[in-house]
């Protein structure tokens, strides 16, 4: 039997458990190394007898499906919401008044951020699902569904465009910078926060609870993100004529850092994660 494209949970457990043990190496803190070690010992002595270790770390979902499936609990606080909402809110503050597209707006949450301070918003996103949500939330913004590397809108049509957490789902980070150039008008600003590249290497996945049930009965699923690295940003950025401002690395805290190891290995799990950059933070403004 060829191996899963997925690895169980108690691989992942395991993985985490070794990025800590190397965090912690050379930092003199034997007692966590002694923990690390202990619970890699005590997982892989477990994982025959436990059912639980050896299913799939979660249900891979393509963008159209997990998202629908997502969207009726997306507006629940995410692990990475409060480390990425205060960084982008300090830079929308900074635009002023004028038409502003909200790239892949999701259920609205900075389409809404945006018309409270007089924007004119248009929200655009690939999900029915989660646009269904956002207009019922503020019925006089202009939701349209499309996608991101071809947006229907017209070249140099708004002032501004945000971007929140979205650019990691498209293979192609260039047609996306592309047509964010295309839409905005000369001296207009384009702010885009991203899952953080390191955290994506490191196998970070957009992951939802999915399927049936309650809660803490319901499975997880997942949606596979693409690293960007910063000089993939920078090399596309240019090409456009967009001019870097500036850019934000927040590191995740102890409450952001929700992996599907958090219940198995809680404190390795901290130890691997805890401190590493969470989000990218991006403030272009293109050339007039």
């Amino acid at each position: 039997m060829q191996p899963s494209a997925r690895p169980t949970l108690g691989e992942y457990a395991v993985g985490v458990a070794g990025l800590a043990l190397m965090r912690l190496g050379f930092t003199g803190d034997a007692a966590g190394r002694a923990a690390c070690t202990a619970g890699i010992r005590d997982l892989l002595a477990r994982y025959d007898l436990d059912a639980r270790l050896r299913a799939p770390v979660g249900t891979e979902y393509d963008l159209r499906a997990g998202y629908k499936e997502w969207s009726p609990a997306y507006d629940q606080p995410l692990r990475l919401f409060p480390v990425e909402e205060p960084p982008m809110r300090a830079l929308i503050e900074t635009l002023p008044p004028g038409t502003v597209l909200d790239a892949a707006c999701g259920t609205g949450r900075y389409a809404a951020m945006l018309a409270d301070r007089g924007h004119e918003v248009i929200g655009i996103d690939q999900s029915g699902a989660m646009l269904d949500i956002a207009r019922k939330k503020l019925p006089s913004a202009d939701f349209r569904e499309g996608d991101l590397t071809a947006l229907p809108l017209p070249d140099r049509s708004v002032d501004a465009v945000v971007c929140a957490l979205a650019l990691v789902h498209i293979p192609d980070l260039a047609s996306a910078l592309r047509e964010f150039a295309r839409v905005i008008r000369p001296g207009g600003r384009l702010i885009i926060s991203d899952v953080h590249p390191f955290l994506v290497t490191l196998g970070w996945q957009a992951q939802f609870p999915a399927g049936d049930g309650d809660e803490q009965g319901r499975q997880r699923g997942f949606m596979r993100l693409h690293c960007h690295l910063p000089s993939e940003y920078i090399s596309a950025a240019t090409a456009t004529g967009l001019r870097l401002r500036s850019l934000a690395e927040p590191p995740l805290t102890e409450s952001a850092v929700i992996t599907p190891a958090a219940d198995i290995v809680p404190s390795p799990n901290r130890a691997a994660f805890t401190g590493l950059p969470a989000v990218s933070i991006w403030d272009f403004e293109l050339a007039t």
